[in-house]
């Protein structure tokens, strides 16, 4: 028994350890079959990558479109992706003032803009931190002081610039210069100046500023607005709206418009001892940040008006302001309220024209200048105008101060003025009056020297008080918003809505850029033609002119499709490697290359036509935006293709309207 015993343990584990071995060898060979096939795998992948790409004749193109998309994709992958941080401006619901019962009416001039209005202050401008670059003067180094090395550096920054040039910036800059010096200085003729190693500095700082990585200037642009998010935005009736202008301007060389008798004086830092805040008697006056002992010159409760703080400008000492943004409700208010005034004109200008036609004639002579001029303000648009000190400001006139030296009369119905209007902008222009007009300008002109002005009888607050008599609110402000909306209207209406299927969105953005045109001509809303003009065009021309080739090439290449045995047809070199294979393709090709040809001459029919009429001005300030929206909703056509943002985020209010809106 024990013998048998022993014999069925022994079978058992001989058994037992067979299994194991059979185990451990199938287990063996297994990892051996998976480590191969690992091995064969990294091979083929290593040949799959290092095998160099047959091209097939006529499938470059394609290829390298594989390859790139390929390159893209695994870009894509390496780079992590993108956190999107979200602000209080994301979540904050937007602020739908006209569709509130009142609507604009907090608009009017007078009447109450808030309940509660609550800001931080205003941002001053940074202390200058002086670089110690010595000027030469007669090629001796002169050692600046800071306020001295501030006033220089403004000086390098208009080299190049037309202002480098004139005798009255130089002057008022040399004033402002030399004060910085004591009176026994040796510092006398500034063409003895040379700056040269200021500017090269403040270059290489420019350029340094260009040439940094995209990280370094996201990284510069976040501190930027992490430093003025506090004094972006202020709470007006519990409604959180952006300001324009929060910063102070930093101090410079003053430049003005046009041909300022002040330019290149200094424009000193502007300090919170001559700023008033204007600020709800129930928040906290806000401290003055960054200014440790400063105080405000002021604080004031006025619910009237929409300014945040106002102080004295240090050259023309006029009153500014610090305001709402453009695209803020408060800003929204007068504007709708602004074109609603003008829409009403509509009905009313017959009976004005009808009133300053019977009073050309009048015997009284203030009644005929009066006449006189509305006729101008009303027909070509002219500015009302006003005297002015010319040694405080440019020269500039509008129609009631035309002098007689303005004016050239042609027997027996036509005028030509030319004169510097508003920001020295010269208006020209011939035309042709009624008969009566011009009998009443030649009037008016006899016996005056040049000098002298034509309605010497009349002033802006005599024409005011006449139209008061036709619209409470009526000014001569209205009367330019009124003839730009009107003309604006009367060219789109033009448009031939029974072959619109035959306008692509490029021509219907040409037929509405042709009647803004028009609009900005009658405003005389111009430009001064861009240094790069030019060689811009040279450009654009260079891609015409490659595009024309192209299509010449393909036109050739179909052609020899179709008839194969004509070797003379046949595209040889490089650009047949690029061409499509058949027939079909080709045609598809040209019908492309076509359509990209036509849209290039329009974008720069449009450059040449724009180089020096400014559309902007006229979208942002005279038109209403009702009008051209209705149009786009009529044509089918995206309003973003001829309004910018910044136009949409002024006029959200317009938006809404339907197809159906007329001004009238």
């Amino acid at each position: 028994k024990d013998k048998k015993e022993k014999k069925e343990k022994k079978d058992k584990k001989l058994k037992k350890d067979g299994k194991d071995k059979k185990d451990k060898k199938d287990k063996k060979e297994k990892k051996e079959k998976k480590d191969k096939k690992d091995k064969k795998d990294k091979k083929e992948k290593k040949n799959k990558k290092n095998k160099k790409l047959v091209v097939k004749k006529g499938n470059l193109k394609r290829v390298k479109g594989m390859m790139k998309k390929k390159v893209a994709q695994q870009k894509a992958q390496q780079k992590p992706s993108k956190v999107i941080a979200k602000t209080e401006d994301d979540y904050e619901p937007v602020n739908r003032w006209w569709e509130q019962e009142d609507g604009a009416a907090a608009g009017k001039r007078g009447a109450k803009k808030w309940d509660t209005f609550e800001h931080h202050g205003l941002m001053f401008s940074e202390d200058y931190v002086p670089h110690g670059i010595r000027m030469k003067y007669a090629g001796e180094e002169v050692r600046l002081t800071p306020a001295q090395e501030e006033v220089a550096n403004f000086w390098t920054s208009v080299k190049g610039s037309e202002y480098e040039k004139k005798e009255v910036f130089i002057k008022n800059f040399w004033a402002a210069f030399t004060a910085k010096f004591p009176e026994d200085t040796h510092i006398k003729d500034f063409n003895k100046c040379d700056f040269n190693d200021i500017w090269e500095h403040r270059e290489q700082e420019r350029q340094a500023r260009l040439n940094r990585t995209k990280e370094e200037k996201d990284e510069a642009s976040k501190k930027e607005k992490e430093g003025s998010y506090l004094f972006s935005h202020a709470l007006i009736n519990g409604v959180r709206e952006r300001i324009g202008n929060f910063k102070l301007e930093p101090p410079q060389l003053f430049r003005g418009r046009g041909e300022h008798p002040k330019q290149g004086m200094l424009k000193k830092r502007t300090f919170s001892e001559a700023i008033t805040i204007n600020i709800g008697p129930d928040a906290c006056v806000p401290r003055v940040l960054g200014l440790p002992g400063h105080a405000w010159k002021d604080v004031v409760h006025e619910n009237t008006v929409t300014w945040i703080a106002n102080f004295e400008d240090s050259i023309t000492l006029d009153s500014k302001y610090v305001l709402f943004a453009a695209n803020s409700g408060i800003k929204g208010q007068p504007d709708l309220l602004k074109y609603d005034r003008a829409r009403r004109l509509v009905s009313t200008i017959g009976k004005i024209r009808e009133s300053y036609t019977k009073l050309q004639t009048s015997q009284h002579l203030v009644d005929r200048q009066k006449a006189t001029a509305t006729y101008f303000i009303d027909r070509l648009a002219l500015r009302v105008g006003g005297e002015k000190d010319t040694e405080e400001e440019a020269d500039t006139v509008g129609c009631c101060s035309l002098r007689c030296e303005h004016l050239t009369l042609e027997p027996p119905d036509t005028i030509s003025f030319d004169f510097l209007g508003k920001d020295s902008i010269r208006y020209q222009n011939t035309v042709v009056v009624t008969e009566q007009v011009f009998h009443n300008i030649d009037m008016f002109m006899k016996d005056k020297k040049p000098e002298e002005n034509v309605f010497d009888k009349v002033t802006p607050t005599v024409l005011n008080d006449y139209f008061k008599d036709f619209m409470d609110d009526l000014s001569a402000k209205v009367f330019r918003t009124y003839n730009a909306s009107y003309t604006l209207q009367k060219e789109l209406l033009k448009f031939p809505m029974d072959k619109m299927h035959h306008y692509s969105q490029d021509d219907l953005v040409k037929y509405y850029n042709d009647a803004n045109r028009e609009v900005a001509v009658l405003c005389n809303h111009q430009k001064a033609v861009s240094k790069n003009h030019a060689e811009s065009m040279d450009k654009m021309n260079a891609v015409k002119a490659k595009m024309e080739k192209d299509c010449k090439t393909l036109r050739r290449h179909l052609s020899s499709l179709n008839d194969p045995r004509n070797e003379k047809l046949k595209v040889k070199g490089e650009e047949a490697a690029k061409l499509p294979s058949n027939a079909a393709s080709c045609k598809k090709k040209i019908s492309e290359a076509k359509m990209r040809l036509e849209k290039h001459v329009k974008q720069m029919e449009l450059k040449e036509d724009n180089k020096t009429v400014s559309l902007g001005t006229s979208k942002m300030n005279y038109m209403d935006p009702r009008i051209t929206v209705a149009w786009c909703k009529k044509v089918d056509l995206s309003i973003e293709r001829v309004f910018p943002r910044t136009v949409r985020s002024k006029f959200p209010w317009a938006m809404h309207f339907p197809s159906s809106y007329v001004f009238e």
